[in-house]
């Protein structure tokens, strides 16, 4: 029994993608170590290329540590010792190093020949950092140069350009022994090289200046019996037995100090724990693609512990797009207000944020008690805090002139099926259920539920004509329709009980609208009375139909909003796809100026995640056509208040919507939110 546990084990393993069967940074630690680095400073000497370092400039410069297996720890420490120093100036780069050597041998004379087959000593520069279009120096104890330039690793089919020759550059080898004399012992040769600026601006724009820092990394071949194996001892380890890992190369900074006379402190360009994290996903991309033959599609794949997380700044997100053949993995840094970003070519780029503009908003009700000192406190905070606008339930012109004076947005939000006032004039527009009962004297669920009949004729028009009025009114900015639909036939679940009812099925006392204008035109287009129809829910032709009619209307009133010059908006049910079943509303056909979802996750027993699924579906649907703005009821997100923006920003919501609230302390959690996202409020 326990070998078959342990053997299904083994085989959901094996299933994992490679990453997730390791902590990532602990598989990859080798890989990951912290490169070296060295601070370059100035030299004021005219500096003579022949070898010999007799300048009092590099007598001044600190020499590298000394170099190490290119393994990193744990490997044998390199039997002779070499060590570089660097300068520069307005010109060059200049680089030497000494390599201690009891037998100085050096066969190859001819220039671009694999020079490694000698003992040699190599030069690796990536200017800008990003690992592509990199340069390569190498040379033998003769001082024969191969020089190239690769356009990305080897790992990534990288192709080296053998005829790149670096134009200006200087090489000279000095020799503390003799040259290919196997019975004397010898002690060193020394390598010095000045590198053009010039010479190194392909395809970057990081020029050698103060301030600035290259990746630079130094090698030393050495064969230490003919035919092999080859020692490979660097300045900063790669972590395996390949120098073509720009990410591992040492870091470079360039000082304006001349070389003794004052020091700077290193600062690394990056974040390194940010930089590390990144680049262990992305070893991690290449291991699962070498074992699976796939790139791993979602972080939540690479099984990043809390502890990996944990080493990230304070609200970094950890993006990766995948395909079979790309990917890009990114980790955002918002004190830097830019994003860390790896490709599958091992490219290394730092994206600035792309600031996201977003519009918050609030429905609030007309409240003349709280005074105009209280108000304008309340809209002030409101716009500090990110909200751009308020959407208004009635009207009041101090009201809405102190929201404006706040640098807010103003919106009239009216009732649109929902019309008790004309049951005096218009007793005939109401609505009627399937059981003949009209909500001019019997409405649904509550008293105030007194729905329309879009199909009748006059509605839409005195509708229509109703909100061009009242978006005329001062310091309006647009017009926000509400109830634009039929009362409920299906409640949302968490209100079922507070009328006793089940609504897995409809009912009939709830399923609207049944009055004669509507019957009469539906048998006119299909040549059926809609009261003959068994099954209502399962009919399509009758639930378009009166989609259809609450379309309409409201195609009539943003007609003549839009004539005027007017925004128009509406509060919608979930969905769509819930709006068509719950209130016979087909808002994704609509053509508003914006839409504003009523996402009240606890009306449905649901948590922040259901949010975000809401808004995509919302958002795919609308397809540009007008502005999402996710609405939250605020008591029900207190809890889970970040999770439930999150869900609503990162699945294209345009900005939220807050109902009953938040108060204030909510709202200065909301500033320091945004903030922390990057968004501009407009």
């Amino acid at each position: 029994m326990k070998k078959t546990i342990l053997s299904i084990a083994m085989a959901m393993m094996a299933m994992l993608p490679a990453a997730a069967q390791h902590n990532v940074t602990a598989k990859f630690a080798r890989q990951l170590t912290t490169p070296r680095s060295y601070v370059c400073y100035r030299t004021a000497d005219k500096m003579k290329i022949d070898g010999k370092l007799n300048e009092a400039a590099w007598q001044k410069a600190a020499e590298t540590a000394s170099f190490v297996d290119i393994s990193g720890e744990d490997f044998p420490k390199p039997k002779y010792d070499t060590k570089a120093r660097m300068l520069w100036d307005d010109e060059y780069l200049y680089v030497a190093a000494v390599l201690e050597e009891p037998n100085i041998v050096a066969n190859l004379t001819q220039r671009d020949t694999i020079i490694y087959h000698d003992n040699d000593f190599e030069v690796f520069i990536d200017p800008d950092g990003d690992g592509q279009n990199y340069f390569e120096i190498e040379n033998n104890a003769r001082g024969v140069i191969f020089d190239l330039m690769l356009d990305r690793p080897y790992r990534s089919g990288g192709n080296f350009m053998i005829q790149w020759d670096c134009p200006g550059l200087k090489l000279a080898v000095s020799r503390d022994g003799t040259l290919n004399k196997q019975t004397d012992t010898d002690r060193s040769w020394t390598v010095e090289m000045a590198i053009p600026h010039k010479a190194l601006t392909v395809n970057f724009a990081n020029p050698l200046k103060a301030g600035n820092t290259w990746r630079l990394n130094f090698s030393r071949v050495q064969w230490l019996k003919k035919g092999g194996p080859e020692e490979n001892w660097v300045w900063t380890p790669t972590g395996k037995i390949d120098m073509h890992n720009p990410d591992r190369w040492g870091f470079v900074q360039f000082s304006d100090k001349i070389v003794g006379q004052g020091t700077d402190t290193f600062r690394f360009p990056y974040q390194m724990e940010v930089y590390r994290l990144l680049w262990a996903m992305f070893y991690a991309q290449l291991d699962n693609k070498s074992k699976q033959g796939d790139y791993i599609r979602s972080v939540d794949r690479f099984f990043l512990t809390d502890a990996e997380l944990a080493t990230l700044p304070k609200g970094s997100e950890v993006k990766v797009e995948a395909t079979a053949h790309s990917f890009r993995i990114s980790i955002s840094v918002p004190d830097e207000k830019v994003y860390y970003v790896v490709d599958e070519n091992g490219k290394f780029t730092r994206e600035a944020f792309i600031q996201r503009v977003v519009k918050n908003w609030m429905w609030m009700r007309i409240d003349k008690s709280q005074g105009a000192a209280k108000l304008k406190a309340r809209f002030d905070l409101m716009k500090q805090c990110g909200i751009s606008g308020v959407l208004f339930e009635g009207y009041d012109e101090e009201t809405f002139r102190l929201c404006h004076e706040a640098g807010l947005e103003a919106h009239y939000w009216k009732w649109t099926m929902n019309r008790r006032e004309v049951r005096e004039t218009h007793p005939d527009w109401f609505a009627v259920n399937r059981k003949g009962e009209s909500c001019y004297d019997k409405p649904a669920y509550v008293d105030y539920y007194r729905f329309l009949c879009p199909n009748h004729e006059g509605v839409a028009e005195y509708l229509a004509a109703d909100y061009v009025k009242i978006a005329n009114l001062p310091y309006v900015d647009g017009v926000h329709l509400d109830y634009a639909r039929f009362p409920d036939i299906v409640l949302p679940v968490s209100l079922w009980k507070n009328y006793g009812i089940d609504q897995t099925r409809e009912l009939p006392e709830y399923d609207y609208c049944y009055c004669d204008v509507c019957r009469a035109k539906f048998k006119a287009q299909t040549g059926r009375d809609p009261m003959d129809i068994k099954i209502p829910q399962e009919d399509q032709s009758w639930i378009n139909f009166r989609l259809d009619g609450i379309t309409r209307v409201i195609n009539t009133i943003t007609k003549a909003l839009k004539a005027d010059g007017k925004t128009v908006s509406s509060a919608v049910f979930p969905g769509p796809s819930m709006a068509k079943k719950m209130v016979r509303q087909d808002w994704g056909n609509w053509s508003l100026d914006a839409y504003y979802p009523m996402i009240y996750n606890g009306f449905y027993y649901e948590g922040p995640e259901w949010i975000g699924r809401s808004v995509k579906e919302s958002v795919e649907t609308i397809n540009g056509r007008g502005k999402i703005y996710c609405g939250l009821m605020f008591p029900d997100i207190k809890d889970t208040f970040e999770a439930a923006l999150d869900a609503a920003y990162d699945n294209g919501a345009a900005g939220v919507s807050f109902f009953d609230g938040p108060d204030d302390a909510y709202l200065r959690q909301l500033k320091a939110y945004l903030d922390k996202r990057g968004f501009v409020v407009k």
